[in-house]
């Protein structure tokens, strides 16, 4: 079975975020009423897409680097837990 990370949730979490901000941004210029033209909207598509990519790829190195700072700590805490489980274990296995 495929378990998500704590940390690849938050990063999936800061990218959607930053994503409904960006689109945000863009519905909250100018009138309602008033449609953009298609070199605006192409404009709007074209930043957009550029702040997405960099975005992204500021979160994956972001996202790599805890992964590799935080994956040892996390595993040598499971472990411990795992250890003292097993001892507790053996501990009412008859002799």
């Amino acid at each position: 079975m495929f378990k998500i990370s704590t940390m690849e949730r938050f990063c999936a979490f800061c990218f959607y975020i930053t994503l409904l901000c960006i689109t945000a941004s863009t519905w909250g210029c100018g009138s309602s009423e008033t449609p953009l033209d298609a070199k605006t909207r192409e404009a709007i598509d074209s930043l957009s897409t550029a702040e997405i990519r960099l975005l992204r790829v500021e979160l994956d190195s972001q996202c790599q680097m805890a992964r590799v700072t935080q994956m040892p700590q996390l595993v040598d805490s499971i472990k411990q837990v795992r250890l003292r489980e097993i001892q507790e274990q053996l501990k009412t296995v008859p002799r």
